[in-house]
């Protein structure tokens, strides 16, 4: 059985080949697929393509909803599609690595994507998903790779703006380390300054840096690393060594809690979570909870 429409999500203002490999993907199923509905759909706005997901998966009985675009693009189609998953709906995603870094679809690619659905073959894989209270409202977001705080939630932003290569990747995250102050937080009853946590399901965080030993995207656990505040140089030695090499994760597990003691920025798959003060922040991981194509 065909999908009832397989919709690819794309940024028509992407500076990438967000729009280009979306229409070269629609030509590609209308040719090895002809009987099956392709729909190209242009987001307007930050956030578009997470309404839409959740839309189609909504209203449509059995949607394959792909978005073309790096992590973060991606981000918001499965958190769309988790938001009507979670209301009894369901939907299958997909990815076309349209960004810089495309983390997730270099972690899980392994075959041709049209050859897996044309043998209806989707990936079971697990999600991270963050849980707080902000404003007295209960605030639940999904991440398919990481999340981070400390360094990793400014890096981020700045190895997402260009293309890159192992050196300007290196060099930007250095950068960035003589910008910003560590991230107050209580782990374990304990409150300490750290420069890094990042809760990942990948090994890698952008093409390069290497932060955790090799993972399973499908095994219900997931890789904690944590850094403590260190002086700068200990701290570019330690970018240094994830970049040429990998660091060694701190614990594998399944859930991780920690509390914020002042305003902490966050962010998962490069969405930027602002956390106020005091807030507890629980991550688990969901196992096999997403179906898809990457």
């Amino acid at each position: 059985m065909n999908y009832t429409t397989v919709a690819i999500i794309y940024n028509p203002n992407s500076t990438g080949s967000s729009k280009a490999m979306a229409e070269d993907f629609m030509k590609t199923i209308q040719s090895r697929m002809p009987e099956q509905k392709v729909e190209l759909m242009p987001t307007k706005y930050a956030g578009h393509a997470e309404k839409m997901a959740y839309k189609i998966a909504k209203h449509s009985k059995n949607p394959l909803i792909f978005s073309s675009s790096g992590d973060g693009g991606y981000n918001e189609v499965v958190n769309g599609t988790m938001k009507a998953q979670n209301k009894g709906y369901t939907a299958t995603t997909g990815l076309l690595p349209a960004g810089n870094a495309n983390d997730h679809f270099h972690n899980v690619h392994t075959e041709n994507i049209i050859d897996l659905i044309i043998a209806k073959k989707p990936k079971h894989i697990d999600l991270l998903r963050i849980s707080y209270v902000s404003k007295k409202k209960d605030i639940q977001r999904y991440a398919h790779s990481y999340i981070g705080f400390g360094i990793s939630s400014m890096v981020s932003r700045e190895l997402n703006k260009t293309k890159l290569n192992r050196f300007k990747e290196t060099w930007l995250v250095i950068r960035t380390l003589f910008t910003i102050s560590p991230v107050k937080l209580q782990i374990d009853k304990e409150v300490g300054k750290y420069d890094s946590v990042i809760v990942s399901n990948v090994d890698r965080m952008s093409k390069y840096l290497t932060v955790s030993h090799p993972s399973r995207m499908d095994d219900g656990l997931f890789e904690v690393t944590i850094s403590k505040h260190e002086n700068k140089l200990k701290l570019v030695a330690l970018i240094l060594r994830a970049s040429l090499v990998k660091l060694k994760e701190d614990k594998q597990t399944d859930t991780f809690a920690l509390d914020t003691v002042e305003a902490t920025v966050a962010q998962a798959d490069g969405e930027i979570l602002n956390i106020d003060a005091a807030t507890h922040v629980t991550i688990a991981v969901e196992k096999q909870v997403l179906n898809c194509f990457v």
